[in-house]
Formats: C-alpha cells, sequence, structure tokens
C-alpha cells in the first residue's frame, strides 16, 4: 500500500490512514474518505492528512478477510459480516470444538498481514459462538498471499465441530456394609442435574453391593441394554488397573481405553466400552456439583469423541480445576445449558419513521434478500431471549408482514410520534410480571447477532451487582442494552425522543460494560450507511 501526506480537500477515496478528531468526534482510521468527511474535517481545522491507496496486486482489507472466511467456512458454523478487516467464524450448535493447530501456525506464516486467531482445540463452544476470525493487519493485502492461503485451505481441513447430542445413560451405586444411604442419594442428585445439561435421559438405575460377582452381574446386564453410557459410582474408587472393575470389565470382553487423569478433582476416573457401551466408573470426587474429570469425559461422550490414553494425558496444563479461573474451567470442562431460554424479554423498538432516510423506511430495506428488521429477529429469536415483543408504529402493518412466520408479541404504540421514549414504555408496559430482565434493542443495527445477544444475558447476574449490563466498542456505549426488572418504573419514566441512555450515568455501580466489538456501534441511518453496510455484506 502507497502511504502518503494528502490536502484534505483533495482526499475523497482514499483510506484514512490515521483516526482524526473533528469538533464533534472523530473519523476512525481505515474509512474510505468521502465528501461529508472531507466537509467536516475542513471545517475542523484539518487541512492535510496521511492517507492510503491500493496498489496493483493487493486486495482491501475486507475482501481478504471475507475470501479467506469462505475458504475456512465448513459445515456446523456460519460466519459473520466482515468489518474493520474481520471475520468471525461462529458455532451453529453447542459441542466440541476442534481445530488443527499445525494448520493455523502454517496459515499465519505465508503472511504477516493475515492473522487467524480461535479457540483452544476442543474447547466447549455453544451456539453462536465466536470460535474463530481472520484478521487483516494492513489495509491492503497481496492477492498472491491470499490466494496461497486459500489454496492451502483448499487441500488441509482446519476446523470441525462435534455437536453434542442426547445419549441413554444407565446407573450402577455400589454400597459397603454400614455406609450410609445419604451418600447415594446425595449422588443421584448431582449426577441427574450433569445428565440433564445434555437433553439426556437417566433409563436405568440399580444398586448392588461393592464385590466382584455383585458388580460383574450389573455390568453386564446394563451393557446388553439399549443404553448408549453405563455410569458407575463406586463405595471406593478404582485405585489400580488390577482392582475389581477393570477385571470385571476385562473378563467380559472389554477394554479399558484410560484410567487416571491429570485433573483434579477426578484423578480417579476410569474409562472402557464393552461391546457398543461406554462405561465411564467415576472417581469418589464426582459426587459432589464441583466440576471434576468426569465431566470432560461426558462432554467427550456426547459429542462423539473417541477418548485415548494420549487425550486424557494432554490434559495436564489447567488440569488444577480447583484453583484456575472458572472462565477457564467452562472452556474445557463445564457443560451448562446455554441452549436454556432465560427468563429475560427483548424489546424491539421499531416504531420509528427513519426521516433521514428519506421515503424509505430502513428497517424494510434489504440486504442479501432480507429486509434488515427480518434479519435482526431471525438472530434474537434464535438467541436465549425468552420472548420478544416488537413495538411498530410507522408502517405498522407492513412490519408485522413481514415478520408474520416469527412467533412474537406486537405491541402498536400509537403515539410513536412523539418520540422513541413512548415506544420503550409501550415496550416495559407490554411485559409479564414473570420476566426478570429487558433487552432494549434497535433492530437497524445489522451485525447483531446470536453471540452479541448472549453475551450479554451471560453477564446479567443481579447477585454479584451486574444489573445493566452495556454492549459497548473500543469503550464507547452502542446497543442493545440489558436491565434488571427493578429499573422497569425508571425506564417507564423517561420523556421525549430518547431511550434508557441518560439513565445509566445514574447506576454505574450497578452495571457491567460487555465490549462486543464494532457490531454493537454500527447502525443504519443514512442512505450513505446502507450502502456501506450492502457493500460488505453482499458478496
Amino acid at each position: 500500500m502507497k502511504i502518503f501526506l494528502k490536502k484534505t480537500r483533495d482526499s475523497e477515496g482514499y483510506i484514512l490512514f490515521h483516526s482524526v478528531f473533528i469538533n464533534k468526534g472523530r473519523i476512525r482510521k481505515g474509512k474510505i474518505i468521502n465528501a461529508n468527511d472531507i466537509k467536516l474535517m475542513s471545517t475542523s481545522g484539518i487541512e492535510e492528512l496521511y492517507v492510503g491507496s491500493i496498489e496493483k496486486g493487493e486486495i482491501d482489507e475486507n475482501s481478504a478477510s471475507r475470501i479467506i472466511g469462505q475458504a475456512i467456512l465448513s459445515d456446523n458454523f456460519s460466519m459473520s459480516p466482515t468489518f474493520s478487516g474481520k471475520t468471525n467464524i461462529t458455532s451453529k450448535y453447542d459441542g466440541l470444538f476442534e481445530i488443527n493447530e499445525n494448520n493455523v501456525r502454517k496459515i499465519n506464516e505465508i503472511s504477516s498481514n493475515i492473522a487467524i486467531s480461535s479457540l483452544n482445540n476442543h474447547d466447549i463452544v455453544y451456539r453462536g459462538d465466536h470460535v474463530l476470525s481472520v484478521k487483516s493487519i494492513s489495509y491492503a493485502i497481496k492477492y498472491s498471499d491470499v490466494n496461497n492461503i486459500v489454496s492451502f485451505l483448499n487441500n488441509e481441513n482446519l476446523i470441525n465441530l462435534k455437536e453434542f447430542k442426547p445419549l441413554k445413560f444407565g446407573i450402577i451405586y455400589s454400597h459397603s456394609i454400614n455406609e450410609k444411604n445419604t451418600l447415594i442419594a446425595k449422588t443421584k442428585k448431582s449426577i441427574e442435574t450433569r445428565i440433564r445439561d445434555y437433553n439426556s435421559s437417566i433409563m436405568f438405575e440399580c444398586t448392588t453391593n461393592h464385590d466382584f460377582n455383585s458388580l460383574k452381574e450389573s455390568i453386564k446386564k446394563l451393557s446388553l441394554m439399549d443404553l448408549d453410557v453405563v455410569l458407575l459410582f463406586l463405595s471406593s474408587s478404582v485405585s489400580d488397573y488390577n482392582d475389581i472393575v477393570p477385571q470385571i470389565i476385562i473378563q467380559l470382553g472389554g477394554k479399558i481405553t484410560s484410567f487416571g487423569m491429570p485433573v483434579d478433582p477426578g484423578n480417579l476416573t476410569l474409562s472402557a466400552t464393552l461391546g457398543k457401551t461406554n462405561l465411564i466408573a467415576a472417581a469418589g470426587s464426582a459426587r459432589s456439583d464441583a466440576l471434576n474429570g468426569l465431566d470432560w469425559h461426558l462432554n467427550c461422550l456426547h459429542s462423539g469423541v473417541v477418548v485415548n490414553e494420549k487425550m486424557v494425558n494432554s490434559l495436564g496444563v489447567g488440569g488444577l480445576l480447583k484453583d484456575i479461573d472458572f472462565a477457564i474451567k467452562r472452556k474445557k470442562i463445564s457443560k451448562t445449558i446455554m441452549t436454556k431460554k432465560a427468563n429475560i424479554a427483548a424489546v424491539v423498538l421499531s416504531a420509528g419513521q427513519s426521516k433521514r432516510m428519506g421515503e424509505k423506511n430502513k428497517l424494510l430495506l434489504k440486504v442479501n434478500g432480507k429486509s434488515i428488521i427480518k434479519n435482526y429477529i431471525d438472530n434474537i429469536t434464535k438467541s436465549n431471549i425468552s420472548e420478544v415483543i416488537v413495538v411498530t408504529g410507522h408502517e405498522s402493518e407492513d412490519i408485522m408482514l413481514e415478520l408474520k412466520n416469527y412467533n412474537l408479541k406486537f405491541v402498536f404504540n400509537e403515539k410513536y410520534k412523539d418520540g422513541l421514549s413512548t415506544s420503550l414504555r409501550a415496550g416495559i408496559k407490554s411485559l409479564g410480571k414473570k420476566i426478570d430482565a429487558v433487552m432494549i434493542c434497535l433492530p437497524d443495527m445489522p451485525l447483531i447477532g446470536i453471540y452479541e445477544i448472549n453475551k450479554l444475558i451471560e453477564f446479567y447476574n443481579p447477585s454479584i451487582g451486574n444489573e445493566i449490563c452495556i454492549a459497548t466498542s473500543n469503550e464507547q456505549r452502542g446497543n442493545p442494552v440489558l436491565w434488571d426488572k427493578s429499573y422497569f418504573n425508571e425506564l417507564m419514566n423517561i420523556k421525549g425522543d430518547k431511550g434508557g441512555r441518560d439513565l445509566l450515568s445514574n447506576f454505574l455501580d450497578k452495571s457491567v460494560e460487555v465490549d462486543l466489538g464494532e457490531a454493537v456501534a454500527f447502525d443504519i441511518d443514512t442512505n450513505g450507511s446502507y450502502e456501506l453496510v450492502k457493500s460488505n455484506l453482499e458478496t
């Protein structure tokens, strides 16, 4: 890329190389300068600036990132819109993420101007999670580098997603003489929760004496049933390859696939196969609800990953579950019901007149054959939001017709011409008594996806003071914003053409800012912004 100093008046069509500060705000670097930008910079006293131009044999940052993203994309993943040279690959389902780490290194070595970043191999991902990003480092990338990367990807697999599938479980509990029955009751409560997290079912349970013959009879019986997994919770954990449970499995014709784990708690976990049935003998510590090596085995079973000794031995780094951060534990070990709908509603404010767009209703404009409002609703209905309320006003019938195939609650705001607050009030007023929080959404933001919505919900936790969750980008507040029910009255009392933003400064001690990137800052307010989003989203 050629970089040089240019008079502001002559800079139209060039790439702004350094951000500039104007009288009201700033114009960010990387933008293709237009006539309005020149006017704003000139009136702010900026007479010259550094710009860049793409040379022969180069491709712009967005095109390069998008092309490589499309080459990486495979089943079970979707691709986000490309902005600022960055494309995100997103999971469609809950499961285990697989990535060829060696191939990532090879791609990153092809060009220093392309950066591939991803989650770890076998990290847990949920529907809508970003698993990999393609970032163009410079504003222009050599065609040859892009072609070399695409050629490499055409011959090499990079990512895969092992979707979690529900399984049928049988459980054997063993007990010893004089052992308290309450221990088995505690274990049942814990394992039922674990199994339910995967939408799996416990089909059969039995309790037997902790001796060779009794356990052998029970294991043989369950292995002949129509079960995917047999879990054993033993009065005394397996402590050696020659212990009674490994001996029983081998006598019955089974195979020990792993014994012992460099994961604490859960060291004494054993895995095996007997015919088509998987067997797991849990460590005694798995009776607790706390994270355990058993949880890693459950993830593998539900995603169809075949466990072997080498895989188990690789878990040592990060295996001290008692001593590492929860977020790290969740990625590798813990599975929670992230796909379960939260008791949180979304109020989508769709009553505006789009005055800056002329006679067009911007929500009905199409990108890639789908209207802006339909794209937004499509994403939010796939998120962990429990109820979606669409507040209409201007061209209400057209909006409702466009969204007729979705399960939505429509609220007509007859006072929509009096400003945004009237739509906000109408939406809040329509909420049911069981709703714990509401996400206030502006549907003219085409980059908002499942990921951004679910992340805000994930941060919502009134018990630690996270009562208001604010989407941010580069430390600037954006949308949507999630509000706990304790603020509904304040939101209802807002007047004029404004939303809840003016209230935020009053409750900073109860707020958490969630950095979600450019998606939460970009909206369609003008014909120029609509054309910009079309050029980036339509391929």
